[in-house]
């Protein structure tokens, strides 16, 4: 009975044992599963928290990004109207500065005009006898005058006709068919007929090139070459005009031409 008793007394030992051993093995496993989740727990905060951040970073970065985008708009909208504003006053001023070119070529060629008709008049009274003033002022026109006061008067398509008529009629000779030419040159010119205008000026320099009538002329050749854009034939017309007439007052205009090519 004893023996038995001691029996039960190391079974119930060795269960303690064993059962004592397990506890420590799980209190160790859950205390390092609890370490775990509560390390799981902080990685998770701190994700979380990086997350919060990184969106925070983002949407600001978007703002940013739009307000430059916003700015350089804006820019480059006004940038675009401040040069759309300069360029049609740039086109403004260009076609100012055309039409004053033109209008002060118009005035040179009048008064060019008026001198040569001033001399030829001059140099006809004194071919005139002397007659009754009352006949003299009856006297009609002849075809050369009638052409060169509608010239004169700016009456150009008028004188364009008869000029063309005295020309092709060989009505004219000597100095006077010289200025039909010249005439013929700065209608053309004015019209901007400019290949006409290189054939009369071309033939009045190449007829007559000692003529007072290529002063003039020579300046439209080479300001019709220019209009062409055949610069290097403008030059050399110009160089021309100034080794022929160094001292006429068209000289300065050739040289003021001549440094603008």
């Amino acid at each position: 009975m004893s023996q038995l008793k001691f029996s039960f007394m190391l079974l119930a030992f060795g269960l303690i044992l064993t059962t004592g051993c397990k506890t420590r093995e799980d209190i160790a496993r859950e205390k390092m599963v609890s370490e775990m989740n509560m390390q799981m727990q902080d990685s998770q905060k701190l994700n979380a928290d990086f997350t919060i951040r990184l969106q925070n970073l983002e949407d600001r970065l978007a703002n940013v990004t739009g307000k430059v985008e916003e700015s350089t708009y804006e820019t480059q909208k006004t940038l675009d109207q401040r040069i759309n504003t300069l360029e049609e006053k740039l086109k403004l001023i260009e076609d100012t500065q055309k039409t004053q070119t033109e209008t002060m070529a118009k005035l040179e060629a009048q008064v060019s005009e008026q001198s040569s008709y001033i001399k030829d008049v001059l140099s006809n009274l004194k071919s005139i006898t002397k007659g009754k003033g009352s006949s003299a002022s009856k006297k009609k026109r002849s075809a050369y005058d009638e052409a060169m006061w509608n010239y004169k008067k700016g009456r150009y398509k008028t004188a364009k006709d008869q000029l063309l008529d005295l020309l092709n009629g060989k009505k004219v000779k000597g100095s006077r068919q010289l200025r039909v030419i010249h005439n013929l040159g700065m209608i053309a010119y004015m019209d901007k007929e400019n290949e006409k205008a290189l054939a009369y000026f071309s033939r009045l320099f190449t007829e007559a090139p000692k003529s007072g009538y290529n002063k003039n002329g020579l300046l439209f050749l080479a300001r019709t070459f220019k209009r062409l854009n055949k610069n290097e034939e403008a030059k050399q017309t110009l160089q021309e005009l100034l080794n022929r007439f160094p001292k006429a007052k068209q000289a300065k205009k050739a040289k003021e031409l001549l440094s603008s090519l």
